[in-house]
């Protein structure tokens, strides 16, 4: 296998994109919204499209489902970028709800992620500078195997890029230790604000940060991204902030996610992590800002 600049591990799935919604329907009524929007999802899927767009050197390996929606779902991505295994069942599918403060509420169906497995995807794997292991949390095979994946990349020199996602039903003590326990093998841990408090208990970002940083490989970087407000960064004891442009939101679906893209493609290109959060701060405004979607802003 060639090897690649990035491997992207995690859940592929479709989004439904419906809004915006601000209040809830009462059971057995129905409620008319005006945007839909049917495309690549999950954080995996987001990550994926964006390093499409952005040109990285990166290789993609996932499941589908047997039906309607994993066939449209393996069309969607480039073909030379992405490795496609067979998985009985339904593929999963992702209700995303908009609301009109840019927030927005996901329910989604497992479907085929609840079977992704490290002994499929491990045959198929290239040799990576980075690997990006996305959503855990809505792969819950995979993520009882991140032990053994983190060792498996350590031995070969890859540096992990770690964002898990939120867990349903939050975080419990026993779920906080397990998450601990993954970070000293952790290059690059790419949370929000909301999930470093909540998996480390503090009410203070500032000491939430100092818990995080203190359990991350030697030469780790913490992200904390904070949506309009940019992102804070820990690196070698230093920590710095990177603000967001001010931007008319349009789709703020994958922000996250495409964060993360954009800062590995920069990290895959030699730039530091200073430059490469700059970046990507810059590529995911540029993203939930514009409909249909760009990364990059025109040039001239």
């Amino acid at each position: 296998m060639t090897p690649r600049d990035l491997v992207i591990l995690g859940n592929i799935n479709v989004d439904l994109i419906l809004g915006p919604l601000d209040g809830w329907p009462g059971r057995g009524t129905e409620v008319l919204v005006e945007e839909l929007q049917w495309r690549v999802g999950g954080n995996a899927g987001n990550a994926a499209a964006a390093c499409a767009a952005l040109g990285t050197d990166h290789a993609v390996i996932s499941t589908a489902g047997d039906d309607l929606a994993g066939k449209w779902l393996q069309q969607q991505l480039p073909t030379g970028q992405v490795t496609w295994l067979p998985c009985d069942g339904p593929t999963s599918v992702t209700v995303a709800v908009t609301h009109s403060d840019g927030e927005r509420t996901f329910i989604t169906q497992l479907g085929h992620l609840a079977a992704l497995a490290w002994a499929d995807l491990r045959p198929h794997v290239p040799a990576s500078r980075f690997a990006l292991l996305a959503g855990g949390f809505l792969t819950p095979a995979l993520r009882r195997e991140y032990p053994e994946i983190l060792t498996w990349f350590g031995r070969s020199g890859t540096q992990v890029a770690l964002d898990m996602g939120w867990p349903d039903g939050g975080y419990t003590p026993g779920l906080r230790r397990e998450v601990l326990c993954w970070l000293p093998r952790t290059h690059h841990l790419l949370i929000n604000d909301l999930e470093a408090l909540a998996l480390t208990g503090e009410t203070d970002l500032r000491c939430a940060v100092e818990c995080l940083a203190s359990h991350l490989h030697p030469d780790g970087t913490l992200v904390i991204k904070r949506g309009a407000e940019g992102v804070l960064l820990h690196h070698g004891g230093q920590v710095s902030t990177h603000a967001a442009p001010a931007i008319q939101v349009s789709d703020t679906v994958g922000a996250g996610d495409i964060w993360n893209a954009a800062y590995l493609d920069a990290l895959s290109r030699a730039e530091g992590t200073e430059a490469a959060a700059g970046f990507a701060v810059q590529v995911a405004s540029t993203a939930v800002s514009t409909s249909p979607r760009r990364y990059l802003a025109p040039e001239g």
